[in-house]
């Protein structure tokens, strides 16, 4: 893992970027900086080609055009409210996603492979950075989590960095970045994203994209 670097007294929120960055593709997770994702528009949150290399090694069945029908439908989802949108979706990654093939026949896909024995066919990539567009007062502008968990071209967990030695920083800032500010101007990524992870190095807190601070 890199060590964070000492500048003038300070270390960098960067260099603990790199650090737990490091830390992940220690444990098998692939790096992709946020400026190679290939991407339609900007506004898009999915990684479409992790996606359908999962879907085409998993159910190798699938025509092209079934694949790219349930991208299509994961893209389209929505409910009545942002948080019923991601409590939707969740419930299709963890109960597998009703798809009828072109022939009339429902199956079950299973969006992530939660068997142990099976975990190989999932594709784990942490992406920083990602420059995510929103539209402002109908101006278009951009907001970059700091790191992103990805499987299966999925975003399942977003990380909000502060910096260790800042002490006008802290985590509580890095929970209204995700719980407030995220949610008003990246409810299109946090449809997706379940989980939320806050640190500045010496605490670090878990939970989901909606839980109170003190939960």
């Amino acid at each position: 893992m890199s060590e964070l670097k000492n500048i003038n007294g300070r270390f960098c929120e960067s260099d603990y970027e790199y650090a737990l960055i490091s830390f992940f593709e220690n444990e098998g997770w692939s790096y992709l900086s946020g400026n190679d994702v290939t991407r339609e528009y900007k506004r898009d949150v999915l990684i479409d080609e992790d996606l359908k290399e999962y879907l085409s090694d998993s159910y190798s069945y699938l025509s092209e055009s079934e694949i790219n029908r349930l991208i299509d439908s994961i893209k389209l989802i929505g409910a009545e409210t942002d948080f019923a949108t991601l409590h939707k979706f969740y419930k299709l990654v963890v109960d597998g996603f009703n798809f009828q093939l072109d022939n009339g026949e429902t199956i079950i896909i299973d969006l992530i492979n939660f068997e142990k024995n099976k975990t190989l066919n999932n594709i784990f990539k942490v992406v920083n950075q990602l420059s995510i567009e929103y539209i402002n007062n109908g101006k278009a502008e951009n907001r970059r989590p700091d790191i992103l968990l990805y499987i299966n071209g999925i975003p399942v967990c977003v990380m909000e960095l502060k910096n260790p030695s800042d002490s006008n920083t802290t985590i509580h800032d890095a929970w209204e970045q995700i719980n407030i500010r995220y949610w008003r101007d990246l409810p299109h990524l946090l449809h997706y994203c379940p989980l939320a992870c806050i640190s500045d190095g010496v605490k670090t807190r878990l939970g989901t994209v909606r839980a109170p601070y003190e939960h």
